[in-house]
């Protein structure tokens, strides 16, 4: 059986001079960092959870956590410079299920800058590809968190190694992340993002990532961030890989399950809730149907939690960003080969 978990985001990261919080993913907003909710068994569902210095999103249990997280002592690091393009996957990265070209952007040609690497908990990356900015978060926010060492180089990230465990209401130990807009930390890359979904003519986003070899208790997902450009209101999630033993936030929705979304490939487990008092929708791979490589407009997931009556609150796309919410380790070298957000 599996267990649902509070997952996420919860990055009570120290940047630059303040801690910043939560549930509006804003620079505008103070605070401290969130715990996780609960874990629960996967007949139960979420409900609210964590208080408004929380940020997480993806997966919720029973009931749920709210009591604030201490801050950490992490850095920003600017980065070292450029690289040249990001390869493939190697030998475990696989086509999936594939995804649409985009002609315009090419996953395996941007032209990467800023790297780093680093070993503390909380850490965040400042990065490009194809000069537009980034950012990097290393974000080990989980109670069962142990160690790790993140490396990257532009939109390309490697978790080279993770220890650690579920939380002890099913929290993942971590969620090390690359993201565009507004979203959980005080940087704010000039990226397009925030914008309001009506001036949206497309949202272009793009990923390609490899296990080599991690068969574990982690997702590969999408979160996107919805709001009024300044406050969270709600989620979307699409996960790529959905692991042995947890699931997202929310329950299976009955009648949407096995269904295909609007110019985007593949087939979808559609489940829906709330976590941390907010709404959420995720588009779920079913389990070993793992896809490696994947191109969207995001505004076709917005469109169709809309047309299925799903919709969450908010006029505006806060952030997109992508990443592993890892349970348990040992993780070795999964790798987030490329990522773009094209916003027109």
């Amino acid at each position: 059986m599996k267990a649902h978990s509070l997952a996420r985001s919860f990055v009570p990261l120290t940047l630059t001079a303040a801690l910043i919080a939560g549930c509006s993913g804003s620079s505008d907003d103070g605070g401290t960092g969130g715990t996780s909710g609960a874990g629960g068994p996967s007949s139960t569902s979420g409900s609210a959870g964590g208080d408004a210095g929380s940020s997480s999103s993806s997966s919720s249990g029973a009931t749920s956590g709210g009591t604030g997280g201490a801050s950490s002592s992490a850095s920003t690091t600017a980065g070292t410079g450029g690289g040249g393009a990001e390869g493939g996957g190697g030998a475990d990265s696989g086509t999936g299920t594939g995804g649409t070209t985009n002609p315009g952007s090419g996953l395996g040609s941007g032209r990467m800058e800023g790297s780093g690497r680093s070993s503390e908990r909380y850490e965040t990356g400042l990065v490009s590809r194809d000069g537009t900015p980034y950012v990097l978060i290393t974000n080990g926010w989980g109670p069962g968190f142990g160690s790790h060492t993140v490396s990257w180089e532009g939109t390309s990230f490697t978790v080279e190694s993770m220890s650690g465990s579920a939380g002890s209401m099913g929290q993942p130990a971590s969620y090390p992340t690359v993201f565009c807009g507004r979203y959980s930390v005080m940087e704010v890359p000039d990226c397009g993002l925030p914008a309001p979904s009506r001036s949206i003519t497309s949202l272009r986003t793009g990923w390609r990532w490899a296990k080599n070899g991690n068969e574990g208790e982690y997702n590969a997902a999408y979160d996107i961030w919805m709001g009024n450009g300044t406050r969270l209101q709600g989620y979307l999630m699409v996960w790529l890989r959905d692991p042995p033993s947890y699931q997202p936030a929310g329950q299976p929705n009955a009648a949407h399950q096995g269904v295909t979304v609007a110019n985007v490939p593949g087939t979808w487990n559609i489940w829906n809730g709330m976590v941390n008092g907010l709404p959420i929708v995720n588009w779920v791979r079913a389990e070993g149907n793992d896809s490696y490589e994947i191109e969207f407009d995001v505004m076709d997931f917005v469109r169709d939690a809309e047309m299925r009556g799903l919709s969450v609150p908010g006029d505006q796309v806060n952030a997109v960003a992508v990443g592993f919410e890892i349970w348990e380790g040992p993780i070795t070298n999964l790798k987030s080969v490329d990522f773009y957000v094209d916003v027109n």
